[in-house]
Formats: structure tokens, C-alpha cells, sequence
């Protein structure tokens, strides 16, 4: 099982500096929270997905299509129940599903794909040491980006560890499956105690690797090969503050939200 979604590609976006990445992926997080017209928002998907192409990401985007689906799904449905609007559509029991609420619903499904795909965009061409490095070049702690480094590590690693505790249980003779859902809910309280104690055993491991090689709070860590900006990073940086200037503008005059796209209709 890989522990990260790195992609090994030789492609312009591979190339960037790590914090032109960052800035990217601070960019199309503004962008997303700036805009809830649907209109703009799929604007902003179809140039994440022109960009994973352009990556050689988009196995990524494959691997993690059932995320972004219940995500979209999920906002579509539930948040039309709460919106309330002028223009009613259809009323279940005491509550009515409004124009203005399916608007919103689908807008926030796709703000929060929109939010996915930046992060299998930035995760897909950035290394997590070339990560680390970006962060305490922008003034981060080290400590803060060792640990930012070690969360990014440490999920995948657990992942491994559940996946493995469930194969020995199942080869003890307990199915997982079988039983209705309550019965699967106690079956999986039983790889808790497990789970516990393997992830106390790896960051016991863990400590003892770290105080091996000498890391520790006031130690300052010595970069071999340091990063710089190119002409195509300072082109990129522009571009992103560009277009986030842009945005910023269209908000400001009332553009990209829900309010003036019905207002206009």
C-alpha cells in the first residue's frame, strides 16, 4: 500500500518550487470560499481537473472518486432541507426544498470537491520533505513542520495498520461481514484493544528513531540542497495573485454568489 499520493512524473508542475505549490493551493482554497454560484465553482473543478491532467494526477482523482462523489452527493441533498428560499419546489413532510436551496446544495458539493481536488493536486506533484522545506522557508517552526510532515505520513501508516489487524482477525475466524449492522459494529469494537496497541508500539518505535538521529526541540537542521525560485515560480506567483485579485473583485461587486444569481433571473 502506497503511503502517499506522490506521483513521479517529469511535468512543469512537478517542477515548481514547493511554495509556488503552496500558494496554488492557498489560491484555489480562496477561490473556493470567495464564490458559491455553482456557475463559478465549475469553472474553478474544470481547471483543477485541466491541471491533474496536466500532472499525470489524475489516478489520484481515480483512486478517490467514490470521495468526491459522496461529498457532492451528500451536500446536494441534505443542505437544500435546511436552505430556506423564495421560490418552493417541493415539500417533504414539514420541510420545503427550495430553488435557492438546491443552488446552494449543489454549490457547496462542488466547493468542497473543488477543495479535494487542490489537495490531490498539491499532494500528487509535492514530496512531503520538499513540503517541510517550503514551510520553514515561509518562517514556519521547524518543529511545526516536522510535525505537519509526520501527520501527512502517520494517517496512511494507521490505515496500513487497521487493514493488517483486520487480516489476522480474519484469519482467527471473524467475519466481518456477516450479521446485520449492529452485530458489525461489535465486531469491529473487538480490533480497538489492537489498534491501540499498535500504534503505541510504532510511536514508541517512532520516538526511539527520531532521538537516534538527533532531532529534538533547539536543534536547528541543515539543508543539503537548498530550493530556489525560477522565472517560471515568479510567472506562477503572479498568475495566482492575479487571479485572486480578480476573484477578490468579483466579490467585492456582488459577483459569484447565490444571491445575485437569483436576483437575475
Amino acid at each position: 500500500m502506497k503511503h502517499s499520493l506522490y506521483l513521479d512524473a517529469e511535468t512543469w508542475i512537478h517542477r515548481l518550487d514547493a511554495r509556488t505549490k503552496f500558494a496554488g493551493l492557498l489560491t484555489t482554497f480562496a477561490m473556493a470560499v470567495l464564490f458559491s454560484d455553482p456557475r463559478y465553482l465549475s469553472v474553478l473543478v474544470v481547471g483543477l481537473l485541466a491541471g491533474t491532467t496536466l500532472a499525470h494526477a489524475m489516478v489520484n482523482v481515480r483512486r478517490l472518486w467514490v470521495l468526491l462523489v459522496l461529498l457532492f452527493v451528500y451536500s446536494a441533498v441534505l443542505w437544500p432541507i435546511f436552505i430556506e428560499g423564495q421560490r418552493p419546489i417541493v415539500k417533504i413532510g414539514t420541510y420545503v426544498v427550495t430553488m435557492e436551496g438546491i443552488i446552494h446544495g449543489v454549490g457547496m458539493g462542488l466547493r468542497l470537491n473543488a477543495m479535494v481536488m487542490s489537495g490531490i493536486l498539491f499532494l500528487s506533484t509535492t514530496t512531503i520533505e520538499d513540503f517541510t522545506y517550503a514551510l520553514s522557508r515561509l518562517g514556519v517552526p521547524q518543529s511545526v513542520g516536522f510535525a505537519l510532515s509526520l501527520a501527512f505520513r502517520w494517517v496512511p501508516t494507521l490505515i496500513t495498520g487497521i487493514a493488517g489487524i483486520l487480516q489476522a482477525q480474519r484469519s482467527r475466524g471473524l467475519d466481518m461481514a456477516a450479521g446485520s449492522m449492529v452485530q458489525k459494529i461489535r465486531r469491529y469494537s473487538l480490533l480497538v484493544v489492537p489498534l491501540i496497541g499498535h500504534t503505541l508500539r510504532r510511536t514508541n518505535l517512532l520516538a526511539m528513531a527520531l532521538e537516534s538521529k538527533g532531532i529534538g526541540p533547539g536543534r536547528r537542521r541543515r539543508v543539503i540542497e537548498p530550493s530556489t525560485l525560477t522565472r517560471v515560480d515568479v510567472l506562477a506567483l503572479g498568475v495566482c495573485a492575479g487571479v485572486l485579485l480578480g476573484c477578490v473583485w468579483l466579490r467585492v461587486h456582488g459577483y459569484g454568489t447565490i444571491e445575485t444569481m437569483m436576483a437575475r433571473r
